[in-house]
């Protein structure tokens, strides 16, 4: 799978998904249960409404279970080890989501990765490009990373 990014604060480019989303508060979240079990018995109906019940336009009026394919292949239980390129310095994600670098400077990315490993590539000029496997992260600069006090965050694009 690759991850597709839509622009911040632009959900016309996912309507699909913000649809859903709309939809899911309305059921279960406005107002939300009094209680844990009670909401979880909300999102357990809406999900099997929204799967085998309810048809769904874009899908000629059928249901979203009546027109899933099963995947043929196993979901292993454990993901298998990467091995990064060469030119590449595999750093591991602490678990505050972030990577040390050069000992004190801190570079966020996601606490999604918290002990997992990125492979970072040296573009020249103190740039570095991250990677999650072979999912480009964003860049990094280690000149800004002057003040160990602060964090940095990786950015998508440097121009």
């Amino acid at each position: 799978m690759t991850p597709v990014f839509s622009d911040p604060a632009h959900p016309e480019q996912n309507g699909r998904h913000e649809r859903m989303h709309r939809d899911l508060k309305a059921a279960c979240a406005k107002p939300s249960a009094y209680d844990l079990k009670t909401q979880q018995r909300r999102l357990n109906h809406f999900v099997k409404e929204y799967n085998n019940i309810r048809p769904h336009e874009a899908l000629d009026m059928k249901t979203p279970a009546a027109v899933h394919d099963f995947a043929a292949r196993p979901f292993p239980e454990k993901t298998p080890h990467f091995d990064y390129d060469l030119d590449h310095k595999v750093i591991k994600v602490t678990q505050n989501g972030a990577i040390r670098w050069r000992s004190y400077y801190w570079v966020y990315l996601t606490s999604a990765l918290k002990g997992k490993y990125v492979g970072i590539q040296n573009l020249g000029n103190g740039i570095w490009k991250v990677f999650y496997r072979n999912v480009f992260l964003g860049f990094f600069n280690e000149n800004e990373l002057r003040n160990k006090k602060t964090n940095i965050r990786l950015e998508t694009n440097l121009v």
